[in-house]
């Protein structure tokens, strides 16, 4: 994973090289976040926190181009605010943030002409391939001090689960978006992106209940009443290799926002030919 995150780097770096001679785009957005999984597997529009990114793109010509995405999104959710009984009961909730690096492709609807078409708007869709980085965080209930969820290893026992999950993951992002020419090189748009993550456990909850058996190696300032707390909850009773998720394979996140972009052009020459 950590190769793949350098590979986008280095595109990144030389598309900045090369931006003197070549006809670019540069651009922030900033909007809203969001996240679908266990704890919140039916709303595809639960956006409840903020996400912020910047981009490189290269223009191939009117229709296509290429762009590189950095993306820092925060998500969580909680099972007690949901309208389903026994996720209520179940009552787990995460915090945490998302930092992304995606390398991905995007289609105008209408030949983009930045201060030389006629048209100065076009819808687009996009698609690609994604690096990320998560942490699902909680509470100690103990202390109240903020803690990884992933070293409690609240889903890691002998008998069903002995490997836990990393902090690293692919994810295929996709989605739509509209931009305007304001003036020259100028434009202001809106987008919408939902990433598909090859992961299950950007909310630490995937597989069964463990054992009744807390780790022996939990965090610094960590309990075993902590652990029982944040891995059953108040399901107590429930029995060790019964389902804690919803039994999907993986979990999904998604941003909306406001974009800003600079075109660069080529030679410093309004014409693209």
């Amino acid at each position: 994973m950590h190769k793949g995150i350098a590979v986008l780097i280095v595109l990144l770096g030389l598309m900045a090289n090369s931006a003197r001679a070549q006809e670019f785009e540069v651009g922030i957005q900033g909007g809203a976040s969001g996240y679908m999984g266990d704890l919140n597997p039916e709303n595809p529009v639960a956006y409840n926190d903020w996400a912020a990114g910047f981009m490189v793109k290269y223009n191939f010509d009117h229709t296509w181009g290429i762009r590189a995405n950095f993306t820092y999104a925060n998500i969580w959710a909680a099972d007690g605010n949901s309208r389903v009984a026994q996720r209520r009961e179940r009552d787990l909730d995460f915090f945490g943030n998302i930092k992304e690096a995606s390398l991905v492709a995007d289609f105008n609807f209408f030949r983009w002409l930045p201060q030389r078409g006629r048209v100065v708007y076009t819808p687009y869709i996009f698609a690609g391939i994604a690096g990320m980085q998560f942490e699902p965080k909680n509470y100690l209930p103990s202390s109240g001090e903020k803690v990884k969820l992933r070293e409690m290893q609240t889903e890691v026992d002998t008998l069903f689960n002995q490997t836990g999950y990393g902090k690293y993951a692919l994810a295929i992002p996709f989605g739509v978006g509209f931009k305007y020419n304001l003036r020259g090189p100028w434009s202001v748009g809106v987008e919408v992106g939902y990433r598909l993550a090859l992961t299950d456990y950007l909310d630490d909850v995937s597989g069964v209940y463990p054992n009744r058996v807390p780790p022996s190696d939990l965090p610094s300032g960590a309990s075993a009443v902590d652990w029982f707390n944040l891995t059953y909850r108040h399901t107590p009773n429930a029995v060790p290799g019964s389902q804690r998720g919803d039994g999907r394979p993986y979990d999904s996140y998604m941003t909306a926002g406001i974009t800003l972009s600079y075109t660069i052009f080529k030679g410093g020459c309004p014409e693209w030919r």
